[in-house]
């Protein structure tokens, strides 16, 4: 493949993110996950793939979350305050909705991920993007649980109990790698080499850790932080979060990948 197997070669540098006032590729990358919303209601093929996530996913959600409630709701609480204070009872009922988040996502993992790569691929299909020489992200890569960045995820997921505000600041501190992955996609799709990866997501060659103390990381002019953060964000809704928002966010960053093959190339 001409593109890509000399890309590593021909490819400058980048140097530095454009600024918001001029997006990179032509469009705010923080409205693909919004518009990929109704672009899922509005394609009917896509409709099965999301339905049956979601089904699953709701089905799932609702027996771990309604057996969490009924079995670790009042423990957690009188851990809080031995009075049963309202505010225990609170502050334990988001520890459940947590809680449950997180065994849901576990539960669904595989599948939820093999659904992913298939609406991303789906859309590049009926916006007539994906090229006979693009390449679907192997199965192996669903089984891989460890997303980039995963002890950072872990540490602040704790802050989703917040409702909204701790969404928000969840999404902020992993936008970047959030965006990263859900791109990862495209970037096995036409086998850009890992290292220029990290050239296009965070402006120049840097490790994960590396990456993860440096300032242009969470940098809002970064396209991939602003996609990260929107996808990020929804996904920190209750159930819709959990089921149907991973689907939404695929198709969004098919969405992306698109604008990116419209311009032609990722280096100006």
């Amino acid at each position: 493949m001409a593109r890509t197997s000399s890309l590593s070669a021909l490819a400058p540098p980048i140097t530095s993110i454009v600024s918001l006032r001029s997006h990179r590729y032509g469009h705010d990358p923080s409205r693909y996950p919004l518009k990929a919303i109704p672009y899922v209601l509005s394609h009917s093929s896509l409709w099965t793939t999301v339905f049956k996530v979601a089904c699953c996913g709701c089905i799932i959600s609702t027996i771990v979350l309604l057996v969490l409630l009924i079995t670790t709701l009042k423990l957690q609480a009188e851990m809080i305050s031995a009075n049963l204070e309202w505010w225990a009872w609170l502050i334990a009922f988001f520890a459940v909705l947590l809680e449950a988040a997180i065994c849901a996502t576990l539960l669904m993992a595989v599948s939820q991920s093999r659904a992913q790569t298939n609406a991303f691929v789906e859309t590049m299909r009926l916006e007539g993007r994906w090229k006979e020489d693009m390449v679907k992200q192997p199965i192996i890569k669903d089984l891989n649980l460890v997303k980039k960045a995963f002890v950072v995820r872990i540490i602040t997921l704790p802050l989703q109990i917040i409702p909204l505000a701790g969404g928000i600041l969840y999404s902020a501190i992993n936008m970047t790698f959030t965006g990263w992955d859900y791109m990862d996609r495209y970037f096995d799709a036409i086998r850009l080499p890992t290292r220029m990866q990290r050239i296009e997501v965070f402006g120049q060659e840097r490790s994960d850790c590396s990456a993860l103390i440096h300032p242009s990381t969470y940098d809002g002019d970064n396209d991939y932080a602003r996609f990260g953060f929107m996808c990020s964000f929804l996904e920190s809704f209750p159930i819709f979060g959990w089921t149907i928002a991973p689907i939404t966010n695929a198709v969004a960053a098919a969405l992306f990948a698109c604008d990116i093959e419209l311009v032609g190339d990722w280096f100006v």
